[in-house]
């Protein structure tokens, strides 16, 4: 097991078409302005655009394919936090943004980890993208780590968990995390 992103989508329709193809104009357009290097689904060579989206780390930065088909399904990319991790957040933030209701994003990363992807994102393409809810959802189950994130970033809306949930309960809160 290692460091994770997994993406699920809704029965893919004419009406969400439209949407996904945007959503991959955009993602080449993060994988050409790449502050790392890439290369194809193997880690060699340049990434693959034709019709699908396949990139991959480049050389010993390589871990698993992040592939984007012409005709979108749920899958997962095993970065291992390799350099690559940048532009594969950076994609599925674009994937969330453009496809709303229709795609369900998760991570074992949490919030933090995905900033650096979502800023990349908002730099190319000249507009403020958020991370996906269900990432800033993900942090809740931690209490005192959620609370400080919150404070760091109060654009995102947050699910609140009930003060009974077990997570809530002995929770061993780092000095540096203590109000």
């Amino acid at each position: 097991m290692g460091y994770t992103h997994y993406w699920s989508l809704a029965a893919f329709t004419l009406h969400s078409e439209k949407p996904y193809k945007k959503a991959l104009t955009e993602c080449r357009k993060i994988i050409k302005a790449s502050p790392v290097p890439l290369g194809n689904w193997k880690g060699e060579g340049k990434p693959k655009f034709n019709g699908e989206i396949s990139i991959n780390g480049y050389g010993k930065d390589m871990c698993e394919s992040f592939i984007l088909p012409e005709i979108p399904k749920g899958d997962f990319c095993k970065t291992n936090n390799q350099p690559y991790d940048v532009v594969v957040v950076a994609c599925l933030c674009i994937l969330q943004e453009q496809l709303g209701r229709n795609i369900q994003v998760r991570s074992d990363g949490d919030p933090d980890e995905w900033e650096e992807g979502r800023a990349l994102a908002s730099k190319v393409l000249g507009r403020e993208i958020k991370i996906p809810q269900p990432v800033i959802d993900q942090i809740n189950k931690y209490g005192w780590a959620a609370r400080m994130y919150r404070k760091k970033h109060p654009e995102y809306e947050y699910t609140p968990l009930d003060d009974s949930h077990p997570d809530h309960m002995n929770e061993n809160v780092p000095d540096y995390a203590k109000e």
